[in-house]
């Protein structure tokens, strides 16, 4: 059995080891151990990486209590292992703030974790609680609770508990697996085979970002500790930065501008909206003129106003144009007995070897633009009309 050298001292990044096996996982080499420094994915923490014997270890995954190191190529005899520590130190970062992020909601809302994702950017946890309880002001009593541990530096043990010692512990959650609990005396203790840092200090701060619906009955919440909370802080001011020149307003004063900059648009959309609705009822007056019949016509645009605005008149409308690159197809007509617009349409599409679809009185569609003459035109004999 491979001893877990990071059970014991988390901060090892270079050890000594010799390879007892020789393994595969999803069809790449992978080695056993010995002993080693490198901690497997497991409990919400994502596994470790390095080199060992100078070659990338990719992945370490536990199978069948075997530790496997995925390297990139076969590896025998005795080996060097060194561990990249930037990445396991922000993995202590953000796993150990998880447990004081955790038990603060517990003990400020009553909503237990229920799962945890140690992500490339952020981390989330799951509570057994509804979103409606989380408001702006829950969720930063929460960060408040989690961030007076980090800034209190208060010692973490981390180690096996068993017997009265164990049977003592305030645990926040059952165990799984084995007798390792974390614990921060007076503020949580926790069964957990993950890495952890020597004091609470270490984690820097966490700040929670967002929450948001998960499931039945539960909420999702996101957040980092730090070093990413440096990062995400500047990421996110490099954001408002930007917001406030596109806005031409103070950082301060991007809620306001944006406000009334979608109020702007909102009113100039409706403003389009209508002179849009106009045009189409004149080209549609103007169409209607010249033929008594069903329209049957190719316009610049708006194909779907205008034969909107026939059908309004009591007209049959078979009326085309291409937008953005793409042939499209509004046929219309009044509603009460009458042709099938949605049959007309599917035969249409057909030889613009597009799709679309519809009812008896309104159909609509699009295609390629080549053969769009054609497809109007057998549109057009179908009701024995001829375009205007």
């Amino acid at each position: 059995m491979t001893e877990r050298l990071y059970l014991r001292d988390p901060y090892l990044t270079h050890f000594a080891a010799a390879i007892v096996a020789a393994r595969e996982l999803d069809g790449r080499p992978a080695v056993v151990l010995d002993r080693t420094a490198f901690y497997p994915e497991g409990g919400g923490q994502p596994a470790d990486r390095g080199t060992l014997g100078g070659a990338a270890v990719v992945d370490v995954q536990e199978r069948g209590g075997e530790v496997l190191h995925v390297v990139e190529r076969a590896l025998s005899g005795a080996v060097e292992g060194a561990v990249d520590w930037p990445r396991r130190f922000d993995h202590m970062q953000q796993h150990h703030g998880q447990h004081l992020l955790s038990a603060a909601f517990e003990k400020v809302h009553g909503a237990p974790t229920v799962s945890f994702h140690l992500g490339e950017r952020s981390c989330t946890i799951d509570l057994d609680c509804s979103i409606s309880r989380l408001d702006a002001a829950a969720l930063r009593a929460a960060e408040a609770a989690a961030n007076d541990a980090v800034f209190r530096n208060l010692p973490v043990v981390a180690r096996d508990f068993a017997g009265a010692e164990r049977a003592a512990l305030p645990l926040r959650k059952e165990p799984v697996k084995g007798d390792r609990v974390v614990v921060v005396e007076g503020v949580d203790a926790s069964p957990c085979g993950g890495t952890h840092p020597r004091a609470t200090g270490e984690v820097g701060a966490v700040a929670v970002l967002r929450a948001q619906k998960w499931g039945s009955g539960k909420a999702r919440v996101e957040f980092v500790c730090g070093g990413r909370v440096v990062r995400i802080l500047a990421e996110m001011n490099g954001w408002i930065a930007a917001a406030a020149e596109a806005l031409k307003s103070a950082p301060a004063e991007i809620g306001e501008a944006a406000q009334r900059a979608v109020a702007e648009s909102v009113s100039r959309r409706k403003e389009a909206e209508a002179l849009q609705a106009e045009l189409a009822r004149r080209v549609a007056a103007e169409l209607a003129a010249k033929s008594p019949g069903p329209v049957v016509a190719r316009v610049e645009r708006g194909a779907r106003s205008v034969a909107t605005a026939l059908a309004a008149l009591g007209r049959v409308a078979l009326v085309a144009s291409i937008e953005e690159g793409r042939a499209q197809l509004c046929f219309a007509r009044p509603r009460g007995e009458g042709p099938p617009m949605n049959e007309l349409l599917r035969a249409a599409v057909a030889i613009l070897g597009g799709k679309g679809g519809g009812s008896p009185e309104f159909a609509h569609g699009s295609g390629e633009p080549a053969k769009l003459d054609e497809a109007l035109a057998q549109a057009a004999a179908a009701l024995g009309a001829s375009p205007v």
